[in-house]
C-alpha cells in the first residue's frame, strides 16, 4: 500500500517547536509521500472568518497562504519553506533512501536532520540555483562531510547504492571513485551470464552486450552487486540488485 501522508503549517495553537514533533510522528510511519503543505485561508472558511482572532496574516491573492500566525512568525514559515523543499528532494524523491535513513541517526530527530540540510542549502545560496540530480549528491555529500566526516566514506558507499538503485548513471559524481569492478571482470561475468543466466533469468533472447547496457556492475562495501534495469520495483521503481558470489 502506498501512503501519502499530510501535514499544515500555520494552524491555530501550533507553532515552529510543535510544528517540528508533528512532522516526527509522521515521518516515522515511514510514508511514501510526506507533502508538506500551508493553510490557505479561504474566503467563506472558518479560517477567513477568524484570521484575526488567531492573528493570521495571509497573501491576499491565490493561493491565499499563511505568512504567519500568533504561534508562528513570517520567519518560521520561510524556514518551513525551505524544509518543504529538502523533504521534496531527498525524501519523497525515493532518490535518497538508504543516505537518508542511515544520516537520520546523526541528528535528534528527523525534522532537525532536514532543518540543517535546508540551513546548509541557504547557507551556500543553493536554493537560488536549479540542481541536476547529479548535484543534489554532491551537495548531500558535501553536507554529510560537514556533519559527519569521519564515517563519510560509509556515506559514500550508501550514495553509489541510492544512485544506481534508480538509473544506470554515466557521468559519476565526481566525489565517486570508480565503480572498483573491471572491464576484464565485467567481461567475463556477462559471457559467463550469457550462457548460464544465473542472476539474468528475464534477458533470454539477451547477448552479452544487450545485457551489459541493461544492467550495471558496482563494488560496494566490497561486495559485487549487480543492478537490473529491466525489474525494478513497481512501487519506489527501484531496480532489483544481486549480491554477486566471488
Amino acid at each position: 500500500m502506498h501512503q501519502h501522508l499530510d501535514l499544515i503549517a500555520g494552524l491555530p495553537y501550533e507553532g515552529y517547536e510543535s510544528f517540528g514533533k508533528s512532522f516526527d510522528r509522521v515521518y516515522k510511519m515511514n510514508p511514501e509521500q510526506l507533502q508538506l503543505g500551508f493553510l490557505k485561508v479561504l474566503k467563506g472558511s472558518v479560517m477567513h472568518d477568524r484570521a484575526q482572532e488567531y492573528g493570521i496574516v495571509y497573501q491576499d491573492r491565490a493561493p491565499y497562504e499563511v505568512l504567519s500566525t500568533k504561534w508562528l512568525t513570517y520567519a518560521e514559515v520561510i524556514r518551513l519553506k525551505q524544509i518543504e523543499e529538502m523533504v521534496e528532494v531527498y525524501y519523497n524523491s525515493g532518490q535518497f533512501c538508504c543516505t537518508m535513513a542511515a544520516l537520520e541517526q546523526e541528528f535528534a530527530s528527523p525534522f532537525c536532520m532536514y532543518e540543517c540540510l535546508a540551513a546548509y542549502y541557504d547557507e551556500k545560496n543553493a536554493f537560488a540555483v536549479s540542481h541536476s540530480r547529479i548535484g543534489r549528491y554532491e551537495i548531500l555529500y558535501d553536507f554529510i562531510v560537514k556533519t559527519c566526516k569521519e564515517r563519510s566514506e560509509q556515506y559514500m558507499e550508501m550514495l553509489t547504492l541510492d544512485m544506481y538503485l534508480r538509473d544506470n548513471v554515466k557521468k559519476r559524481p565526481e566525489f565517486l571513485r570508480e565503480s572498483g569492478v573491471s572491464s576484464d571482470e565485467a567481461a567475463a561475468f556477462y559471457k559467463k551470464e550469457e550462457k548460464e543466466r544465473t542472476y539474468l533469468k528475464a534477458y533470454e533472447g539477451y547477448d552479452r552486450r544487450q545485457m551489459r547496457k541493461m544492467t550495471h556492475l558496482e563494488r560496494i562495501d566490497g561486495k559485487t552487486v549487480l543492478f537490473d534495469y529491466k525489474n525494478r520495483d513497481p512501487l519506489t521503481g527501484n531496480a532489483a540488485i544481486y549480491y554477486l558470489s566471488e
